[in-house]
């Protein structure tokens, strides 16, 4: 038996990945299936993976029949294989996600304790777990959270693997391999640029290039191309254009001039994101952070991997917020790093009963627990929010929560215990979290779902499905079917827009569309046929729609998406 299978053979081992197994596994897969998928993301991704299963094309993504070679393809596979398994179920299409959440945790484990201790482990996969970001995502269908673990595995993989010898070391980076191809296959070259820059910074730093002789290239990247050149190769055979397409416009300039896509935000976007997604451990993240830039910074070479975990966290978090452009799932691959940094740091507290650390760090819970709290009392009521009134309660049960947690600890306070404050701060999140999932049903105000639903009861083969000018990316999904798009597909703004827009058209350069994704004109020629046809649109489109409409008939409301027919049958009331 090898070394590193004998150590995990040891019951200590086998009973905390259990443990924590189990854990995460009941407190990740509770109410999964609560609420529909959100759009656009779960919408588009799970759309991609039912028409693989549909279609039998398992090399060419693609959404609503339309090539979409924006992202690689081991999502999809995933999601596929889920829903041959289970079936098109919003529980089925988060699985994976779940899973690969719950993976993070324990590699996290895994090699917290390979790096510090038994305590430091269990701790830091604790602290990643009831992240809010990183549960959030974990429960969330797209690829933001999966790239994150597979990122963050590779490197924990390599960082514990140098500092081992023989067979150990071979095992961990063999796995760094392997991670970092499930990486490029998930998200393209972030997947080995990462490690790279921060295994490559660290090795600088420190003047540790006999690493370069002992981290078995050769043979890690005979795995790596293994594992990623068929399907890249397959995908370009098939769609001669999508290695440009995908490296120059997507991972090069897509970068460079991120300006253009999505929304500009300051330098500075991540770091409100990072404070909020991780709490409550926020309240330990200075001192943490003090504490190891300190002994990073006085003994780099014996505290290798501490600079380590703070390059991991300064270089992802640079890189990331250097483009004007920002989506807060991309930030989520430094959390693994914090999560450690914290545990490592919150070990050592549990260990010195540090009471002015403890003191300090239970005053900032009960004052952010406070705050967030007023927080989450008010914002329903705000305007600019768009929250439904229907979600007050919950947040309402949120805030409970949490100043019940700050009174907790207040009147434990001076006892200065530190596991008081550790359990009460997991309690707390645990509370929140759940509670924050049982109301994602009302959250979620853009889903076309009860729609389809009614569609759904007396559609026939032959009738048409149109979207107006708005994409609802969860009705092919849901009916099981193409539907036609309706828009200005020569707009020159569109390759400036990312949105459903630009995926589409992008696609279009790859196949002939006419048939299904239609403009203005075409489409009124096919709603004044005799063909029968249910049109999608958006409330703010209804009266550019009614003034060009000799006449329709609105089967159902639902926020602010109208379905409506050109044929009476479908209704016992003409409005």
């Amino acid at each position: 038996m090898l070394p590193i299978t004998r150590s995990f053979m040891r019951r200590d081992w086998l009973m905390d990945i259990i443990g924590l197994a189990a854990f995460f596994a009941l407190f990740y897969l509770l109410w999964l299936n609560s609420y529909p998928l959100f759009t656009p993301d779960e919408g588009r991704y799970s759309e991609v993976a039912r028409e693989m299963v549909a279609t039998g094309d398992y090399i060419t993504p693609r959404v609503n029949g339309v090539a979409f070679l924006d992202k690689p393809i081991l999502y999809y596979w995933l999601q596929a294989a889920a829903i041959h398994l289970f079936g098109v179920k919003e529980w089925a299409l988060r699985f994976f996600p779940v899973l690969a959440g719950i993976l993070g945790c324990l590699m996290t484990y895994i090699c917290g304790r390979q790096l510090f201790d038994r305590r430091t482990g269990l701790i830091s996969a604790l602290v990643l777990g009831t992240s809010p970001l990183y549960f959030g995502l974990a429960h969330y269908a797209n690829l933001d959270l999966e790239v994150a673990v597979f990122v963050s595995c590779t490197l924990l993989c390599f960082i514990t693997a140098v500092q081992r010898e023989g067979v150990i070391r071979s095992n961990f980076l063999f796995a760094a391999y392997f991670f970092s191809a499930l990486a490029v296959l998930t998200k393209g070259l972030i997947g080995i640029a990462f490690p790279s820059m921060i295994a490559g910074a660290w090795i600088l730093l420190l003047g540790r290039w006999t690493l370069l002789k002992k981290i078995r290239l050769p043979a890690g990247l005979m795995i790596f191309l293994v594992m990623v050149l068929p399907w890249y190769s397959l995908v370009q055979k098939a769609n001669p254009e999508f290695l440009h397409y995908f490296f120059v416009n997507q991972q090069i300039t897509r970068f460079l001039s991120a300006g253009e896509f999505n929304n500009k935000t300051p330098f500075w976007f991540y770091l409100p994101i990072v404070l909020i997604g991780f709490f409550p451990w926020t309240i330990f993240l200075a001192q943490a952070l003090y504490n190891q830039c300190r002994k990073a910074w006085q003994a780099p070479q014996q505290h290798g991997t501490e600079l380590f975990l703070l390059l991991w966290v300064v270089i992802i978090f640079l890189f990331f917020s250097i483009p004007r452009s920002k989506i807060i799932g991309y930030i989520l691959p430094v959390f693994p790093a914090l999560a450690l940094l914290v545990g490592n740091y919150l070990s050592m507290v549990w260990e010195n009963t540090q009471r002015k650390s403890i003191l300090r760090a239970t005053s900032m819970f009960i004052i952010l627990s406070g705050l967030l709290a007023a927080l989450l009392v008010g914002l329903p009521y705000v305007d600019w929010t768009d929250l439904p009134v229907a979600v007050s309660p919950y947040f309402m049960i949120m805030a409970a929560i949490l100043i019940a947690s700050a009174g907790i600890l207040y009147f434990l306070r001076k006892k200065g215990r530190f596991f008081a404050l550790f359990i009460t701060c997991i309690a707390c999140n645990i509370g929140v979290l759940l509670t924050l999932t049982s109301s994602a049903a009302h959250l979620n105000q853009n889903s076309a779902k009860p729609l389809v639903s009614h569609l759904n009861a007396i559609i026939r083969p032959q009738d048409e499905v149109v979207t107006y000018y708005k994409f609802y990316q969860d009705v092919p999904l849901y009916l099981g079917r193409r539907v036609t798009i309706v828009a200005d597909w020569h707009s020159p703004e569109i390759p400036y827009r990312d949105n459903w827009l630009r995926e589409l058209w992008y696609g279009m350069a790859f196949q002939k569309t006419d048939d299904w994704l239609i403009d203005d004109t075409t489409f009124w020629q096919r709603y004044r046929s005799d063909r029968r046809m249910f049109v999608f649109l958006n409330e703010n489109y209804f009266s550019q729609f009614k003034s060009q409409a000799k006449r329709y008939f609105i089967l159902e409301r639902y926020n602010d998406i109208i379905l409506l027919s050109n044929k009476p049958e479908v209704l016992s009331k003409n409005p």
